[in-house]
């Protein structure tokens, strides 16, 4: 398909264009889609890494989940730090780790049941409660056998400056 025969030439400029891209031709407006695209593509690396720069910068030590920080006069500084979770690719690995965890007694064959989804998925909630502070001992266990299995990323954080609420009158 020849793009340049579908649309007619441009309209001529006179006080009665609405839009800008109307005095554009084909390639006009083409070549300053790819452009807008080209920036966007990255501004968004840019924005990006900013991102990551600030949450790593203001909160040095921050946990999973919403994190805040006062930034006066009732402004806060409000990141969101999630994490990827997925299972090591060898699935035989996995199936001996889980096999080991079943061996442990009952319990361990019931965590063992619910930690992994197979097709091996990774079952966070699960994974919080070997985490917790009163986890057991066995739990405890439990969690160091499948973290020789689970490869943990950073994934993208959530950045947003929150206004103060407004007083009431």
């Amino acid at each position: 398909m020849n793009w340049s025969n579908q649309w007619s030439e441009p309209a001529p400029f006179t006080q009665t264009v609405h839009n800008p891209y109307d005095a554009m031709s084909c390639d006009e407006l083409l070549l300053e889609h790819q452009h807008l695209k080209d920036n966007l593509e990255k501004l968004k690396e840019k924005e990006m890494e900013l991102r990551k720069y600030i949450v790593k910068h203001a909160f040095p030590e921050a946990i999973e989940g919403i994190n805040t920080l006062e930034l006066g006069n009732g402004y806060e500084l409000k990141a969101e730090v999630k994490f990827n979770y997925k299972l090591d690719e060898d699935l035989d690995k996995v199936e001996n780790t889980l096999n080991r965890i079943t061996k442990m007694g009952n319990e361990g064959s019931f965590i063992a049941d619910r930690l992994v989804k197979w097709s091996a998925s990774f079952l966070l909630t699960e994974y919080r409660k070997l985490q917790a502070d009163d986890a057991t001992d066995l739990q405890k266990a439990i969690k160091k056998e499948i973290d020789s299995v689970l490869i943990i990323t950073d994934a993208a954080p959530t950045l947003e400056i929150k206004e103060p609420k407004k007083a009431k009158k």
